[in-house]
């Protein structure tokens, strides 16, 4: 349908520029129209196996999970046509270009949303079951984290970053099947977070995020799992359905499904991923256009390149996270399955291109773009100099290769009290990197 529809707007621009020519043989005066337009992580059942877990700085002590956890537009300058069938007509014209444009952008989309920021260990925790019933409300910081601000996000965009992806976990803030009615008053928190967000002019992701508990069983029963994740994302999308293609949906997060195996487990994500976009795309609205992110399976490079399969749709966009090696970005000195303190040898910068080249390769030269939704370091255990060396590089390399990075904060990354840096250097070695990809 997308296709029919693209082909009818070259028809419409085709005629529309023929029309125009005509009027200016019969000696319609024009003075011009203007036409400005991991393995990159441990995964859950690692960490089940192996109890991996990593507790990053900044969370008052609460575990972060490891897998657990403008288009750019075409510009002429001309004067308004003098006569109305002129103005009419192109118009018309304009309208279809536009068009015929926006079904080819989507690399060009994903490439002007710059570098990005997680709002994590806020809107996400989960299953904090110490906060009485009454306390809803409270999970915002029960991670450790103040509560969202305005000045935070304001302070977000003064740095320089372009888009904000929003972790929210839901399934605490629902009511019991088969309604699964979200909970007004965090709904509400939610949008107006990402109202601020708007309000700076970022783009903004939104997400449903610590959901494996009840995600995962899709595996065994699918119906009665997809009546929860349709539930959800129908209420999302009927709230948000009038926010135009600045706020993005993404399908879910770190999702796998181990009793399946690799091969049987991304093809049943591959079937979550294309019932979510025809979701949404049919859920009325600016949806029918919206962005779509979609998640790779596990978030992992190396499985989502061997299997992961997005559905035929001009505005899909493939999420991964980053956060290899494990050894460094995750581990600390107790990690009884690797330990690396410093980060930055010619065989750590090869691995890198090299991961990114084969994301590039399986996708981004087949006409889809990537999104790399999380990438991070822990600062425990872990040598200063070689953390921000990680960081820079990680999202310097995304962005050559023309994909989105958006650096994971769970708290420990920028005091969101005081309004600035925790980490020496790192302001300065982001803002180097943004400096010399800024579009």
């Amino acid at each position: 349908m997308r296709q029919i529809k693209k082909m009818k707007n070259m028809i419409c621009l085709f005629l529309a520029a023929s029309l125009i020519c005509c009027i200016t043989a019969c000696g319609i005066q024009n003075a011009g129209g203007d036409s400005g337009a991991a393995s990159n992580v441990p995964t859950e059942s690692d960490a089940a196996a192996g109890g991996v877990k990593a507790s990053l700085p900044g969370t008052g002590g609460a575990e972060r999970e490891t897998m657990p956890t403008q288009p750019q537009t075409e510009q002429a300058a001309s004067a308004q046509p003098q006569t109305g069938l002129v103005t009419s007509v192109q118009s018309q014209s304009e309208t279809a270009r536009q068009l015929s444009v926006t079904g080819q952008s989507a690399q060009a989309f994903v490439e002007n949303l710059g570098v990005g920021w997680n709002l994590g260990n806020t809107l996400d925790p989960v299953d904090c079951t110490w906060l009485a019933d009454n306390m809803e409300m409270e999970y915002e910081t029960a991670w450790g984290n103040p509560k969202a601000t305005k000045e935070l996000i304001h302070y977000i965009k003064s740095e320089g970053f372009t888009t904000i992806r929003i972790p929210v976990t839901w399934k605490n803030h629902v009511d019991a099947a088969p309604a699964y009615t979200i909970h007004k008053q965090w709904l509400d928190r939610v949008q107006q977070v990402v109202d601020w967000c708007r309000e700076e002019e970022l783009y903004v992701i939104l997400n449903i995020h610590h959901e494996s508990s009840w995600l995962t069983n899709a595996s065994k029963d699918y119906e009665q799992t997809m009546a929860q994740y349709r539930a959800i994302w129908t209420q999302l999308a009927a709230r948000f359905q009038d926010y135009d293609e600045h706020l993005i949906f993404e399908s879910m997060n770190e999702i796998g499904f181990d009793d399946l195996g690799d091969v049987k487990g991304c093809e049943l994500q591959n079937r979550i991923n294309a019932e979510f976009t025809e979701l949404i795309r049919t859920s009325g609205g600016k949806n029918s256009d919206r962005y779509l992110l979609l998640a790779g399976y596990w978030t992992d490079i190396d499985k989502t390149c061997a299997g992961s399969v997005l559905p035929e749709d001009d505005r899909v966009i493939l999420s991964v996270h980053y956060y290899s090696p494990a050894s460094f970005a995750i581990a600390d000195r107790s990690s009884s399955w690797g330990y690396q303190e410093t980060w930055g040898t010619d065989a750590d910068f090869a691995y890198l291109d090299g991961q990114m080249r084969k994301l590039k390769e399986h996708f981004a030269d087949k006409g889809t773009p990537v999104i790399i939704g999380e990438f991070a370091a822990t600062h425990t255990d872990k040598d200063a100099e070689s953390v921000v060396r990680y960081t820079a590089a990680v999202m310097e390399y995304a962005l050559r290769y023309h994909f989105c990075p958006i650096w994971w904060d769970n708290g420990q990354e920028i005091d969101r009290t005081a309004l600035n840096y925790r980490l020496n250097g790192m302001q300065e070695a982001i803002h180097e990197v943004m400096n010399k990809y800024r579009r």
